[in-house]
Parts: C-alpha cells; sequence; structure tokens
C-alpha cells in the first residue's frame, strides 16, 4: 500500500492533477443561484456497497496506483473485487 501512496503523492509532486470531478466536489460551497445536483452515488445505497463512477479527475482517469500482493489476503481482496466490479473495459 505505502508503495501506490508514494506513487500518487508523486503525481501530485509532479503536477499531474486536475479538478475534483463534479460529483465529489460540495455543492453547498457553490455560489449563489448556482444551483446543481451533485450526482453523487452514495456506494453504501447499492448492492455488496459498490458502484461505478470516476473518483479521481480526468487527468488520473484509468490510473492504478495500488498493486495487489502475491499474499493470500491481498489475492482474496483482488478475488473480492473482481467480482463486485465485473468486466472492466
Amino acid at each position: 500500500m505505502t508503495a501506490g501512496i508514494g506513487r500518487a503523492w508523486a503525481d501530485v509532486r509532479a503536477g499531474r492533477t486536475g479538478d475534483v470531478p463534479r460529483e465529489l466536489q460540495n455543492v453547498h460551497a457553490d455560489s449563489a443561484g448556482m444551483e446543481r445536483e451533485q450526482g453523487y452515488l452514495y456506494p453504501h445505497d447499492f448492492p455488496r456497497h459498490w458502484v461505478q463512477q470516476q473518483y479521481l479527475p480526468d487527468a488520473l482517469k484509468g490510473v492504478h496506483y495500488y498493486e495487489y500482493g502475491d499474499n493470500k489476503t491481498e489475492q482474496a481482496a483482488k478475488h473480492y473485487w473482481d467480482e463486485i466490479k465485473g468486466p472492466q473495459p
């Protein structure tokens, strides 16, 4: 996990960031009169507490920082998430 955090920090330090996806922004902080629906899907309202939505900025879309290890626990976690998420593009 610490290697993934290091890779994420490297992107931040290198300026490889972007705007927070609209669904994750605090819509209550918007200017008055700028009424907009947030669009955030609360994962715990969905089966297995997971829903497909973008959490990273567009500049980092598709980037994976965490890599599962070969040990039994991490492989079980990988299997669990692969099963929940289904085939990914």
